[in-house]
């Protein structure tokens, strides 16, 4: 124990964590990095986060989290498929691990997770890989899903250990085949207790809704949904369950937080429709928003894929309600009155567990089982990057 306890004070001084993720927005994959970065940045490890893309919220957050934090742009490291861009990033992270000679390199995202797996290994690094919920299990053409597990599989050969955030995950890529069962453990995304203090009361965050929605939300049955407007969110299906909730519910509105590639696409399907115009909201992205998450009387999630959804931990630290489809690992928060689960294709279930909820809102008591608090999360990170260099 001496032993293990000495090698851990040295490591402890001296490791160096080169953090590599596709996007610099500020989805679930880049929350876990800034809040994994900035607290081992805090026990005193050198951590480098190396960003593609040309997004700047992330570095920003970073910054704004430890300013001991290096952050590097890796030009060619974008999200849609391109041969060229890849090799380019290909050779840019490897002169990157080259230069830094990072103890560990720490994937994220699967662009990020292909390529700097490859990069890091090549260069000489111990690699981890961090699934935020696997491709593969996206609702895509049985074609697709064979590349991407081929793909995985190929990258897997590169990587010392795999991190799946939830046990959901761990469980369908060793089904899948694509890493050894003695390379991949589970370790859930967690958040800081301390952030209830951050929480604005229920009158200040629906005041500060109803500014955002343009609309006097004060009185309402209030559903919310915070997430960038991509595919896997299903955000449309939510605005079409929306329909049957205020036939059901004709106090009850929705209030969307976030914005993406699909907002046109949502704002196309509330107009359409002439009830849904009146009691859909689109507050495109807002700095906080977790903030006011008491403000709402429902959080819903419509995804088809989640690794394990950030904002569903925060809605049971402030003891909100929660609506979710039964995806990736939403069902190890744990299902119960105050989280109810729907499948990932159905407007009307997805309305009805809604409707429930506004309308006969059940008493919750705030608050996280250990296993999903940050200090546990990074301990555990801390653990696998010590087992392994």
């Amino acid at each position: 124990m001496a032993h293990i306890s000495a090698r851990r004070v040295y490591y402890f001084l001296i490791m160096k964590i080169l953090m590599v993720i596709t996007l610099g927005d500020l989805g679930g994959a880049q929350r876990h990095v800034l809040d994994t970065s900035a607290e081992l940045a805090a026990r005193g490890y050198e951590v480098t986060v190396a960003i593609g893309g040309t997004q700047m919220a992330l570095e920003s957050a970073l910054y704004e989290a430890n300013s001991t934090i290096a952050v590097v742009r890796i030009p060619h490291l974008i999200r849609d498929i391109s041969f060229v861009s890849e090799i380019r990033a290909l050779v840019e992270l490897y002169r990157l691990v080259r230069k830094l000679k990072p103890d560990v390199v720490h994937c994220h995202s699967s662009k990020a997770g292909v390529i700097a797996s490859i990069a890091g290994k090549i260069a000489g690094a111990h690699v981890v890989y961090t699934a935020h919920g696997f491709v593969f299990r996206e609702n895509i053409s049985l074609k697709k899903q064979w590349f991407y597990r081929c793909v995985e599989w190929f990258a897997s050969i590169f990587r010392d250990r795999v991190i799946a955030v939830s046990d959901s995950d761990r469980e369908a890529a060793i089904k899948a085949w694509i890493v050894q069962p003695k390379k991949i453990i589970t370790i859930h995304n967690g958040i800081a207790l301390q952030s209830t203090d951050a929480f604005l009361s229920r009158s200040n965050a629906r005041a500060e809704m109803s500014r955002w929605a343009g609309a006097n939300l004060s009185d309402a049955h209030l559903a919310v949904a915070i997430a960038n407007l991509y595919p896997p969110k299903n955000i449309p299906l939510l605005i079409r369950s929306f329909e049957f909730v205020v036939r059901r519910d004709p106090k009850a509105r929705l209030l969307i937080i976030g914005d993406g590639e699909e907002r046109a696409k949502c704002e196309a399907l509330i107009q359409a429709v002439p009830i849904l115009a009146k009691t859909v909201f689109m507050a495109g992205q807002r700095a906080g928003a977790v903030s006011h998450i008491k403000g709402a009387d429902v959080i819903c999630l419509s995804s088809t894929k989640e690794g394990l959804p950030y904002v569903l931990l925060e809605a049971k630290l402030a003891g909100v309600p929660i609506v979710a489809t039964r995806v990736g690992g939403v069902a190890e928060i744990g299902e119960g009155p105050g989280m109810q689960l729907v499948v990932s294709h159905s407007p009307e279930l997805l309305a009805e567990k809604i409707s429930e909820i506004l309308l006969n809102p059940p008493h919750l008591m705030p608050g996280l089982p250990e296993e999903f608090t940050l200090n546990h999360m990074v301990n555990s990170i801390e653990s696998l990057y010590l087992s392994i260099v």
